[in-house]
């Protein structure tokens, strides 16, 4: 039924529909309706839609996209409402939106779309609220990319969701400024969660588990927005991510080894704190350049280093017994298990490799600091001083964390309208 100021009207004959609040310009569907009024109600909404489904499962066979602004959809509930995508024959994402403002999406669940499983592309207030994203194939390189996915968008809110499946990741979000991420779950995806050339980004008591990598912060040439910076990573629980890669071949997520905690590339101003790391066997968490990718770089504008990084209060436990041997990482890695310290890889590995040109004290350039870590453990790579040709890293890694005990201005909590 649509409602509004003046009364309701029937929309839909399906008998499932719930019902519209009073005095609201809304569109209620039962999942007996099928496909064509849900798809009608995307199409035609109008400014100011309230948009309700029903509990039960919406079979699919085109994407779902909309295009008008303060529109709210709203299921019955993760897990309840269902849109089933798997029989999708036009079109990628299962649900998209482009160029929309104040657009809340919550309380339903999009399984098994070709593509990404919610895109908001150039959007400003987008919430995601108790959303789950899954893919159930059995050939997990044929999932989609990315679950839940906001890309050049503005004040973002990603909470209480879940994600599950993914061939690249779960929750990426991409060139976007100013977002929070929060008491998300992320498990079975290639990583679980992506921050990627953003602006100011908060993301905290998230759990990211089983995946092949855990959380990520990088910086990547070749987008409209690079620099990615102001990003706090905090109270999250990073655990048991060692899944093995499953990302299609030529994908740059393709590279990460299994049983990756965390890492950052090429960011500047990250801190990362009160943070749970257990159980990453091949690194718990890691600062990287992007020279690691052995990836040229043609982007002229693009920084490959990352800087100003602060890891400080976390806790870690056991990981790093046993890098990833499929990765090039993982295999350079296992080459000095018998030196690291206790026969494992430190709890953080540092590339060292630096921008010799930045201004800043000789051994510790990039202002790489760490304090009050339990658990904690360290390793410089000086993968600047690595014999590609025969690798000798157990000649050349240190582990004098001295250069490196220093802190770091907090930065400020992310904040904007309605969060």
């Amino acid at each position: 039924m649509v409602c509004g100021a003046g009364g309701c009207s029937s929309s839909s004959s399906s008998s499932d529909a719930p019902t519209c609040p009073a005095g609201v310009a809304c569109v209620a569907l039962g999942a007996s309706g099928g496909e064509a009024p849900l798809a009608s109600a995307f199409a035609q909404a109008k400014n100011g839609t309230l948009i309700l489904l029903g509990p039960g499962t919406f079979k699919m066979t085109n994407a779902l996209a909309l295009q008008a602004n303060d529109v709210t959809v709203r299921g019955a509930g993760i897990d309840k409402t269902i849109l089933d995508f798997s029989g999708q024959k036009a079109g990628s994402e299962g649900v998209f939106a482009q160029n929309v403002t104040n657009l809340t999406l919550e309380g339903f669940t999009v399984a098994d779309a070709p593509g990404n499983g919610v895109k908001v592309l150039g959007g400003t207030g987008v919430v995601m609220r108790k959303l789950k994203a899954v893919w159930n194939g059995p050939e997990r390189s044929a999932h989609g990319p990315y679950g839940l996915y906001p890309v050049q968008s503005k004040n973002v809110l990603i909470e209480d969701c879940v994600a599950v499946g993914a061939s690249d990741a779960g929750i990426y979000l991409g060139q976007s400024q100013k977002a929070v991420l929060r008491r998300n779950e992320a498990y079975e995806n290639v990583a679980g969660i992506e921050v990627e050339n953003t602006f100011e980004a908060d993301v905290y008591e998230n759990r990211s588990h089983d995946n092949t990598g855990g959380i990520l912060v990088f910086d990547l040439p070749g987008l409209p927005q690079l620099g990615g910076r102001s990003v706090r990573v905090y109270k999250n629980e990073i655990v048991e991510n060692n899944t093995d890669n499953f990302a299609p071949k030529g994908n740059t997520v393709g590279l990460v080894p299994r049983g990756t905690g965390f890492f950052v590339m090429a960011n500047t101003d990250v801190e990362v704190f009160d943070n749970t790391f257990r159980g990453n066997k091949t690194v718990q968490s890691g600062v990287i350049s992007y020279y690691v990718t052995d990836e040229a770089i043609k982007d002229p504008k693009y920084y490959p280093y990352p800087s100003k990084v602060y890891l400080h209060d976390n806790r870690y436990e056991g990981g790093g017994d046993a890098p990833d041997l499929k990765k090039q990482i993982g295999i350079l890695l296992s080459t000095a298990m018998s030196k690291f310290p206790g026969g494992k890889v430190p709890s953080l590995a540092y590339d060292g490799i630096v921008d010799d040109k930045r201004e800043g004290p000789a051994d510790n350039r990039m202002q790489l600091c760490f304090k009050r870590n339990s658990g904690f453990s360290f390793a410089n790579l000086h993968l600047d001083k690595l014999d590609k040709a025969s690798p000798n890293l157990p000649a050349i890694f240190t582990t004098d964390a001295a250069p490196h005990d220093c802190e770091l201005p907090a930065l400020p909590a992310v904040s904007f309208p309605g969060l």
